[in-house]
């Protein structure tokens, strides 16, 4: 018998095979990003009907940041492990569609490869990594202001990954300091057992560090 998700009632189970487990785990993350697509079509018509700009802006903001997890979640279903460097490509493509392309270039270098890092650390930090680009976007290019936003990834000691995100537009605002875009960004870091570091002074360089293993 087959059920309605497409699976023999056997491998709805824990399976015998590992080929059965490897089956499971993508009809998992397929259904997973439907229901994330679901979710931003949702959040997308809720927004085009708020009366209030204010809501109208929250709406948009969650509906980029879930559009940034369905695209994570989207590469996790290829036969191919997912990776950082892919992960973090379709973030840039994301943001190319929110940014002016003529006007504002966004920019991945992985001077190292990242071997062995979990699906679940590739895709927060890239959740995260899109929280601080768009964030660079909005309060760094305002009034049709062009420049770029470098993001590069690096690894220390083979052990940990490094992720930079800068950018040569306007000083970082103070008040985005509290904001919940850094609030959320700090806590999914904390979440994979990884670091934030904000700019330095005289810096636009926000630091995120993950241990590989």
């Amino acid at each position: 018998m087959i059920m309605a998700n497409g699976l023999s009632p056997s491998m709805s189970l824990a399976g015998d095979g590992s080929g059965d487990e490897h089956l499971l785990l993508r009809e998992t993350y397929h259904r997973c990003s439907n229901d994330l697509q679901l979710i931003v079509s949702l959040l997308a018509l809720q927004s085009r009907r708020a009366a209030h700009p204010e809501v109208r802006h929250a709406l948009a903001d969650a509906v980029q940041r879930v559009s940034i997890l369905a695209r994570a979640r989207s590469a996790m279903q290829t036969d191919r492990p997912p990776t950082l460097e892919t992960a973090l490509r379709q973030v840039c493509e994301a943001l190319h569609s929110q940014a002016d392309p003529h006007a504002i270039l966004i920019s991945l270098e992985a001077t190292d490869a990242v071997q062995g890092l979990p699906a679940t650390k590739i895709t927060t930090l890239a959740l995260v990594v899109n929280e601080l680009a768009t964030n660079a976007i909005k309060h760094g290019f305002r009034d049709g202001k062009a420049g770029r936003v470098r993001i590069s990834i690096h690894m220390k000691n083979s052990c940990k990954v490094i992720v930079l995100v800068d950018d040569d537009g306007l000083p970082f605002p103070k008040a985005c300091s509290d904001g919940l875009g850094l609030a959320i960004a700090q806590r999914l870091m904390l979440s994979i057992g990884g670091s934030f570091i904000m700019p330095r002074s005289g810096s636009k360089t926000f630091e995120l560090r993950v241990p590989v293993g």
